[in-house]
């Protein structure tokens, strides 16, 4: 499976799948036949099961096959008449979709965000982790456009997947593009169902942005953080099932993250004041915004004229250090993760900032590059804990760098 995933405590593949609901996506390939078994394996392991075919899929495999073994009517047609919008409340209510066999012909419109069918329009709608099992002929799967395809999707964060594995395909050659093995696929699906609660019950609090701090009624200072971290790891933690994730940042013009409160300040004093009407009810804060170190003296509600002695006026002072105050009130199982922006890789400074407050965790990052850091889709950084562990991230886009960060918090406080 295309993720890096968290180690698992030792579970029943059973107990993980009990209840769950998942949809299974047919598509228009000479291997839907074997979605048939598929679906009968997550049902004997006490999963719901909801069989969606592609009009193509209707070519290979009957969908009364599907509805007999998932006991649940087998959609196909876009339009068919429903209680409630199916096509939105069935995905947002599931735990997995799984795409079994999926075509050359599917994967490109999810990645290309095209509707044109239920099953499309059902993966589009959804919130949870859609895993994608390819099935075609090698000289399709290795297509520059599908391989292009295949690493958009992938760097999501909520797409993944399985195979496919080399073997003897449909039109008698023989190379890469056939159907995972079943039993692969459905260890898979248990894989990213885990995955996908490992911060269940959690709470999690994450800040995003650089702080403005006003001179007068229209100049500030700040800095160049755009919020993009911050809102990845908001958008990682919900994702991976937390109860409730709370986001407060200084970024007004970001896209809303789907099931994320997000409440927006400008400065300091707003940050703090937000971060502590919550703290007391959350289990992990993470603080990623960019809090300026230092103030003007005083604020002026007008704008100051040149000819006011502008530069006499604008005096500074050192700011207060939000995550030192919110880290003298951490209780025994909150758990602090703080963010060091350094325009090198200073990891003894940031050793001394961990040090130096009542945080579990560190992550630093160079800003002084221009290919990561503030204001690029790009990070790079390195992790360290109070134990001295340390542990760099290579270079990859913050949505996957926020992925390996959530998965250092899991394993080293949360499955102990």
């Amino acid at each position: 499976m295309a993720s890096n995933k968290v180690e698992k405590i030792n579970e029943d593949k059973n107990e993980i799948f009990f209840n769950k609901t998942i949809i299974l996506g047919i598509t228009g390939s000479i291997a839907a036949y074997k979605s048939a078994n598929i679906c009968s394996s997550l049902i004997k392991k006490g999963a719901k099961v909801f069989p969606i075919m592609t009009p193509n899929a209707t070519n290979f495999i009957n969908p009364i096959t599907l509805s007999t073994i998932s006991g649940n009517k087998t959609v196909v047609d876009m339009f068919e008449n429903h209680e409630k919008v199916y096509h939105v409340s069935l995905p947002q209510s599931s735990d997995l979709v799984l795409i079994a066999p999926a075509s050359a012909n599917t994967i490109s419109k999810i990645a290309n965000g095209i509707c044109d069918n239920f099953l499309t329009t059902a993966v589009f709608a959804s919130n949870c982790p859609v895993l994608i099992a390819p099935a075609m002929n090698e000289g399709m799967w290795l297509n520059f456009i599908m391989q292009e395809n295949i690493n958009k999707l992938s760097t999501y964060g909520n797409y993944f997947f399985s195979g496919p594995s080399e073997g003897k395909l449909a039109c008698k050659s023989y190379g890469v593009g056939r159907l995972e093995d079943e039993e692969k696929i459905i260890e898979d699906a248990s894989d990213l169902i885990f995955f996908s609660n490992d911060l269940k019950e959690k709470v999690i609090l994450v800040t995003a942005g650089g702080t403005r701090e006003f001179i007068d009624s229209v100049r500030y200072i700040s800095n160049y953080s755009s919020g993009k971290m911050g809102y990845a790891l908001a958008a990682e933690a919900k994702f991976r099932g937390a109860k409730r994730v709370i986001l407060i940042s200084t970024t007004k013009n970001a896209p809303k993250l789907f099931g994320v409160e997000t409440y927006y300040v400008n400065n300091t004093p707003e940050m703090k004041e937000k971060i502590l009407e919550f703290f007391n009810e959350i289990d992990l804060f993470i603080m990623t915004a960019a809090v300026s170190d230092i103030i003007p003296l005083e604020k002026y509600d007008y704008k100051l004229k040149k000819e006011e002695k502008l530069l006499e006026k604008i005096k500074f002072k050192e700011n207060e250090n939000i995550l030192e105050i919110i880290s003298s009130k951490k209780k025994e199982n909150q758990i602090i993760v703080g963010f060091a922006a350094e325009s090198s890789e200073n990891i003894d400074y940031a050793k001394q900032k961990l040090l130096s407050k009542n945080i579990d965790m560190i992550v630093l990052n160079d800003i002084s590059r221009s290919d990561i850091g503030f204001d690029s889709e790009f990070n790079e950084v390195t992790i360290i804990d109070r134990e001295n562990n340390i542990k760099k991230i290579a270079k990859n886009r913050k949505r996957i760098i926020a992925r390996e960060i959530i998965n250092e918090i899991v394993n080293k406080f949360l499955l102990r």
